[in-house]
């Protein structure tokens, strides 16, 4: 790629990359923080000794799943402006980009630069620093095209077992999906994102709900949701996997024990749902739960002509 090419690439990938962020809450980043290199092993792509590490945002926050933790992003922004490249390369460029950041959190660290940083949160107790990788590619043929479980059995040569969270075109898709459905959702009302009670959280004075999507809910599954409207609260679950009666029992029951008598509206969201084809599932599913009173109403977060059955009985 020429150095023309690559600096438009980089720029499509940080306008990208901010816009998404800015779209899950993450607001209050810190751009373009300088970490000096304090580690002799760290060289650039000529092999000389790295002075510095570039960083392209830093996010603080306390973690809601972990009492008195405050977790320190180092957000990696990566863009293609054609395709992914094939399995090999792919693998190679991904190594590279995992080693680069973890050797940043490594001197993180030790950064008086992130340390005036996390003074001026101020961050609780322990400190967690994690990574988070934004690649993505400009191709709209394969705009989808989902890269993590290509990559899902790379062996990675990293020292340090501080977590790395990836964000490809798929995951930024079903994020970008999950935030329109929910903006259209709560129209006369507010929404703010669920922080269930996993990990090692205990205290019952943290609030289980925010405007912002913890690392641990951007890599899930499940984003689970809460819409509030006219004094009224309703749960709605994003799933992003396959429409059959197995997931859809297993995400009933995961919405019933959110709701725990509190809210009386749930809506289970999946890509592929089909309120044509799939209503005696629906109705099947919810004979295992005929003790519960909750209404639970499935949709498609898929706009499509068939959105306009399930407008019509919501």
């Amino acid at each position: 790629m020429s150095g023309e090419n690559s600096k438009k690439s980089g720029e499509v990938g940080e306008a990208l990359a901010n816009a998404l962020l800015r779209m899950i809450g993450w607001t209050t980043l810190m751009q373009n923080v300088s970490i000096d290199c304090n580690t002799p092993s760290h060289v650039n792509s000529e092999g000389n000794r790295r002075q510095t590490h570039g960083e392209d945002q830093i996010f603080l926050y306390h973690n809601p799943f972990h009492d008195e933790r405050t977790d320190v992003v180092h957000v990696s922004n990566k863009n293609n402006i054609a395709k992914y490249a094939k399995a090999g390369t792919l693998k190679s460029q991904f190594k590279a980009h995992i080693k680069e950041l973890h050797q940043t959190m490594d001197c993180a660290k030790y950064s008086p630069a992130v340390s005036k940083v996390c003074a001026s949160y101020p961050a609780k107790k322990l400190t967690c620093h994690s990574g988070l990788l934004i690649w993505l590619q400009n191709d709209n043929e394969d705009i989808e095209h989902d890269i993590i479980t290509e990559l899902a059995n790379t062996r990675l040569d990293v020292e340090g077992d501080d977590p790395v969270y990836v964000v490809d075109n798929a995951r930024a898709t079903f994020l970008l999906k999950v935030i329109d459905n929910l903006k259209r959702r709560c129209e006369g009302g507010e929404f703010e994102f669920f922080y269930p009670r996993i990990g090692t959280g205990l205290s019952v004075d943290e609030k289980r709900t925010g405007k912002f999507l913890p690392l641990e809910l951007i890599a899930a599954d499940v984003i689970p949701a809460v819409i509030r409207r006219n004094g009224t609260q309703e749960l709605v679950l994003y799933a992003s996997q396959s429409f059959d009666s197995s997931s859809y029992e297993k995400l009933v029951a995961y919405g019933l024990n959110f709701a725990t008598g509190l809210i009386s509206v749930i809506h289970i969201g999946m890509p592929d749902y089909n309120p044509a084809q799939d209503e005696n599932i629906v109705r099947q599913v919810r004979l295992a739960f005929h003790q519960r009173d909750e209404k639970v109403q499935p949709f498609s977060f898929n706009r499509s002509i068939l959105d306009l059955l399930q407008e019509q009985k919501a």
